[in-house]
This record gives C-alpha cells, structure tokens and sequence, in this order.
C-alpha cells in the first residue's frame, strides 16, 4: 500500500460515521436518497421534519436496513458486513422505551454489559460506575417499569454507554424531561464528547439544545441532506454585526457612533447594540465612544443568527428546490 493509500485507510478508520450516496426504499417510496454525509469527532445534531429520515439513516448506520444503494461506514467497518464489530462501537439510546418490565435499573444496564460481552463481574462493576455518573441514587435497585421517565432515560443513557462505546446516537433524548433533567443530559453529552473523547450523534426536534451543546448540524429533508455545517458557520451573520452587550444611554451611544460613521443600532431584543465594526479601527472607536456615553459593556462579540431562523429558512429553499424539480420533471 502507497504511504497517500495508507494515509486515506487511517482517516477512515478515524471518522465515526461516512455515508456516501445512501439510498433506502419502503416499497416505491425513497426514504433516503442519496445522502452523503461525514459525522466528525465531537457533537452532530441530526435534525429534520417528521417523516424526513432520521429514524431510517440511524438503522443505516446500525445496519438495520437493507440498502438499495451506496454505503455506510463506522471508524471504516461496513455495518452489513461486519454487524457484530460495528455495534461494540456504537451506544443507542432509542425514543422509544427499550427497558424489560421487571427488570431493575441497574440490572437493565448489566444486561446490556452482558450482551456487549462484557463478564458478569465486570458488567455489574462498571453498570454501578456509570450508574453512580448519571447521578442515579438509590433508584436504580426499583423495577424499571415504576420509575420517573426522566429515571428511565438516565438507565437507558447508562445502558448505551456502559460498554464504553467510540459512538454514541440519541433519539430525542431531552423528551419528557424537567429543565433541570434536560440540562443535566445535555451536560453529560458534552462531558462525553469534550472529556472522553466520544463522538455524540443527535437526533431531535429541540433546535435550542442542538444550538447549545452541537459543534455540527445536518438538516435533512425528504430524504435528502439540505445544510451540513458547523452551528458557527451556519449562524455567523451574513453582514457581520457584532454585538455589544452593554448597560446604560444605548440610544446616545448608537447615535455617537454613527456620527463616526460606524453603523450601530439597538438590537431587536434590547439587549445591547448591533454594531457594524469590521476593521480594528473602528473596534478601538466602540469602545472609545462607549466608555465616553458612560455605557457598561461586558461582551463585544459575533452577531449569531437563532438557528430556528437557519433552519426554517433551509426548509423554505428545500420546498422551492423540490416544487423546481416536480415542475420540469418529464412527463
């Protein structure tokens, strides 16, 4: 092998998840259609409408599907082929409710040690560790069907990660929590992600948790994959404002610095100044004019646009793309 082949064989075996021109059907129906799409280390938020095939390019990366075209590969293994090596790779944590009536907690999570191959000894030790991280108490020696569902997702989040996985996919894991719950999953992601190393795939319908803890986004709709990107790239304004964040006369402020010829207006919000600065000149006016308005600043950063606003308007492109496609389709 040429040291270029020997590097492109490392950098697949690198990347957790490459789909190249993916296609699945249900019948006469395209689920998928081509998608191609690169899931890097860290946080990748999967988002989409209903019906848009999130659900079926998850069981594609599983390998739960029987393809009608392209290929998937996870840190380089084909699912199809090599299922067994693939899932000791990856964690699920499924919408639905996967747990065994029955069952306690932490008997639910060494059940899913056991069937990783983990030893029964080592399954329990390491259900109670991971267990004791997702902050489970007492709890979890009750029958799984009595608990809480915000208890309920903490077994199922144990029960994903307890082999130590490389990977790990959740379906709309914050469903049903608490704010405090809510915050406490997002939290263990990014602990996931940022201190052990894991590369995080989620799929859900919250944009704020996606634009809160999701280093990348993928929307796909019908099937297809419509804007992949990193949440800074994707939320940078296009006329780059900036944003002083700031208490005090902003009125006078604006005006001052507009008189300097720096545009500047009060955001929508209330909560500070847009400013149009974009040489570092007019940075040093800011905030010239700023401590001269007797204003307090805190913050003087990038302008990011709410990515409800990105997302719907990737949606408005998509439908006119597809209306396009539909009306010169041949008859």
């Amino acid at each position: 092998m040429t040291e270029s082949g020997s590097d492109q064989e490392r950098e697949r075996h690198d990347l957790p998840v490459r789909l190249e021109r993916v296609e699945k059907r249900y019948g006469r129906r395209l689920v998928l259609d081509g998608v191609s799409l690169d899931v890097p280390p860290g946080i990748t938020g999967l988002v989409g409408p209903n019906g848009a095939g999130k659900s079926t390019l998850v069981k594609a990366i599983l390998g739960l599907v029987r393809l009608a075209a392209g290929r998937v590969e996870v840190y380089g293994h084909d699912p199809a082929r090599e299922p067994r090596q693939v899932r000791r790779l990856i964690g699920v944590v499924p919408e639905d409710d996967a747990s065994i009536p029955g069952l306690s907690g932490v008997e639910m999570v060494q059940y899913a040690a056991r069937l990783s191959g983990l030893p029964a000894k080592e399954a329990l030790r390491r259900s109670h560790e991971v267990l004791d991280w997702c902050d489970a108490g007492q709890e979890r020696y009750r029958a799984i069907e009595t608990l809480s569902v915000g208890m309920r997702q903490k077994v199922a989040f144990a029960a994903a990660i307890v082999h130590d996985p490389a990977l790990v996919i959740l379906d709309e894991p914050t469903n049903g929590l608490d704010p405090l719950e809510r915050r406490a999953m997002l939290g263990r992601l990014v602990a996931l992600a940022r201190d052990h190393g894991k590369a995080i795939l989620v799929s859900t319908h919250v944009l704020r948790d996606v634009q809160s803890i999701c280093d990348r986004l993928v929307l796909l709709v019908r099937g297809r994959v419509r804007l992949a990107g990193s949440i800074e790239s994707l939320t940078g304004a296009a006329d780059r404002d900036l944003r002083l964040r700031a208490n005090g006369p902003l009125e006078a402020l604006a005006i001052r610095l507009r008189d300097r010829g720096i545009a500047a207006r009060l955001a929508d919000d209330a909560a500070g100044l847009l400013v149009q600065a974009g040489d570092p000149a007019a940075v040093v006016a800011v905030w010239e004019e700023t401590a001269a308005a007797g204003v307090e600043a805190w913050a003087f950063e990038p302008e990011r646009r709410p990515l409800e606003e990105v997302f719907l308007a990737a949606l408005e492109a998509a439908d006119e793309a597809d209306t396009g496609r539909t009306a010169h389709a041949p008859a």
